[in-house]
């Protein structure tokens, strides 16, 4: 039987290596991709403030218009993340709900929400781990239920898993007319907010501009430098440059703009050669 899904985008704010999307395209004939903007959870418990509210909003207008190029959209849905599900789920007929694993506490007590509402309202729950390498519980398992405390240890749990699993394939237009997409008015009902809309100043602006695009454009312009990739030394980077000696990918690999997975192979390509 195929599904009614939601797509949860949290931390996976991309179309590129992203397993979860793909499973919830393989297997529904309607998908609502959704980002819950639940301001009280974002602002406490993520400690959101203006640098990072502009890069996700950033971020969440970019993912939008390549879902649109994609013949998709993205439907942002402010408030509190149970009350919008609960609501959503009833009002769209949803059968199952897709999202990506997070290791963080806050984000794996909200996943047990929303698998504990699956069993109350009737609809199935599907989460895959790519905002990591490995999955972060293997490696627990492996070390007797604890983490592993020196580097040494850390390593030979890495030997025991082997090498990261490689990204899963680009989505593409054809993935996406197998689903029936959410109906257009939605999508400007659902609109990404504005910073004016939340009350978060345009000063605060960072010159990382947010979103997959700018993300893989940073790597492109990094790993075609093979000479500089090859040579990179941490303790020779200058902190007090005006650019950064690193990357400067940091915040794209937090949001999840960037798979890490991706920069992994990538750079172990290099390396290779």
């Amino acid at each position: 039987m195929l599904h009614r899904t939601i797509h949860l985008f949290r931390k996976e704010l991309r179309l590129h290596d992203n397993p979860v999307l793909l499973a919830a395209l393989e297997s529904s004939e309607a998908l609502y991709p959704v980002y819950i903007l639940d301001r009280a959870f974002l602002t406490s418990s993520m400690h959101i403030g203006a640098l990072r509210w502009n890069f996700l909003l950033q971020s969440l207008e970019d993912l939008h218009k390549n879902l649109d190029k994609l013949g998709s959209c993205l439907l942002v849905i402010q408030g509190e993340y149970e009350l919008v599900l609960r609501d959503h789920i009833q009002k769209w007929n949803i059968t199952q709900v897709t999202l990506d694993a997070e290791m963080e506490p806050f984000y794996k007590e909200m996943e047990a929400n929303i698998q504990r509402l699956g069993a109350e309202l009737g609809f199935e729950v599907l989460s895959l781990v790519s905002h990591s390498l490995y999955n972060t519980q293997r490696i627990l398992d492996l070390n007797g239920g604890s983490p592993p405390l020196t580097y040494k240890r850390f390593l030979h749990i890495l030997s025991l898993l082997g090498d990261p699993e490689v990204p899963v394939r680009n989505l593409t237009a054809e993935d996406f007319q197998r689903c029936r997409a959410p109906d257009p008015g939605l999508a400007e009902c659902y609109r990404v907010p504005l910073p004016v809309d939340l009350k978060i100043s345009p000063e605060s602006l960072s010159p990382w501009r947010g979103g997959e695009t700018e993300g893989l454009q940073r790597l492109e312009q990094h790993l075609t430098d093979q000479g500089w990739v090859t040579s990179f030394t941490k303790p020779r980077t200058i902190p007090n440059s005006l650019l950064p000696s690193t990357t400067g990918l940091s915040p794209y690999f937090s949001m999840g703009c960037l798979s890490v997975r991706t920069f992994f192979y990538r750079l172990s390509n290099i390396y290779a050669q």
